[in-house]
């Protein structure tokens, strides 16, 4: 190995501990969504940590270990200060570097895609998907000719379908 390190897997409670504190190093930092944990929620991070450790924890090794309600407190967040889509691409991002920098392997690989289908949920249960929705288009009604004589055949009939 032409000097690179090779990195090790996240392993236990410790790996967890530490990856946690090392992203939140950064995320309380971070120009876009730092904020949101400083000044918004006002995050005290002697409580929060154990909390996230216990999340990635049951998220990557010992299922059944954090047993509380995230979406509560992320909507109680966006009630205060809109989530938006970017602020969860800024999570992602920094969570994805964090893993990457620290460990490889799949348990590793598999916190970042537990990541995507948080972030993703998160961000569908605040603020919708944080996207401009699109205007409805018009109501498109098909309709079937009768089959045989002048009676419908009920197998070939059609519910209105939204185009």
């Amino acid at each position: 190995m032409s000097g690179t390190r090779h990195l090790p897997d996240i392993r236990d409670r410790q790996d967890v501990e530490r990856l946690v504190g090392a992203f939140y190093d950064e995320v309380l930092d971070d120009p876009l969504i730092g904020r949101l944990f400083t000044e918004v929620a006002r995050v005290d991070m002697a409580t929060h940590l154990p909390v996230m450790a216990d999340f990635w924890e049951s998220a990557l090794l010992s299922p059944g270990v954090y047993r509380r309600n995230a979406l509560r407190a992320h909507r109680a967040l966006h009630a205060e200060s809109p989530l938006r889509a970017e602020h969860f691409d800024r999570w992602l991002e920094l969570w994805s570097a964090v893993v990457r920098r620290r460990h490889a392997g799949p348990v590793s690989e598999r916190a970042i895609v537990k990541a995507h289908a948080v972030a993703r949920a998160l961000l569908h249960n605040t603020a919708g998907d944080g996207r401009p929705r699109p205007e409805p288009g018009p109501v498109l009604v098909t309709i079937e000719p009768s089959v045989g004589r002048g009676r419908a055949d009920p197998a070939r009939q059609r519910p209105e379908s939204v185009g």
